[in-house]
């Protein structure tokens, strides 16, 4: 008696991906959210993220792509009220400082905002929103930091 057949595209490649805890809420929340299982979920984002590194790996290579506008990424993020812990939607399109690195891909742009008085939608009170979003190669998430704080005066 023979076995199953080999697939063609078998997935027999595995990695252990360790996670902090709140990366792991976030990976749980998209999970729950788009019904996708975790495992999808992070072959889309490699899928995504290659997608993205061979587009600028082709603006580099060929002046025929200089004119591809590889966008960026969404500088909108949703903040919770340290306060109330209502939702806020916050564009930081809309006020940043931006610093650039000359790396291998291109360029790494780094959006960096300093909100000192934003208003929670919600219950009102003053909010501190700080930090910074960065892209590489251009086009494709890198990392951000974004801290949330009281405003002292506030309470």
């Amino acid at each position: 008696m023979a076995g199953r057949p080999p697939k063609d595209n078998s997935r027999d490649k595995q990695y252990r991906v360790r996670l902090n805890e709140s990366e792991d809420r976030i990976l749980q929340y998209v999970s729950e959210m788009t019904g996708k299982q975790k495992s999808e979920i992070f072959r889309n984002a490699l899928e995504d993220y290659y997608n993205k590194v061979r587009v600028q790996e082709a603006i580099q290579a060929d002046a025929e792509f200089d004119d591809w506008d590889t966008g960026h990424i969404s500088l909108k993020r949703v903040i919770d009220c340290p306060y109330c812990g209502a939702a806020n939607k916050c564009d930081f399109e809309e006020e940043y400082e931006p610093s650039y690195d000359e790396r291998p891909m291109g360029e790494e742009i780094t959006y960096n905002f300093d909100w000192e008085s934003y208003e929670c939608c919600s219950c009102g009170k003053i909010i501190h929103i700080s930090g910074y979003i960065c892209e590489y190669p251009a086009g494709a998430y890198n990392y951000e930091d974004i801290n949330v704080e009281k405003v002292e005066d506030d309470e």
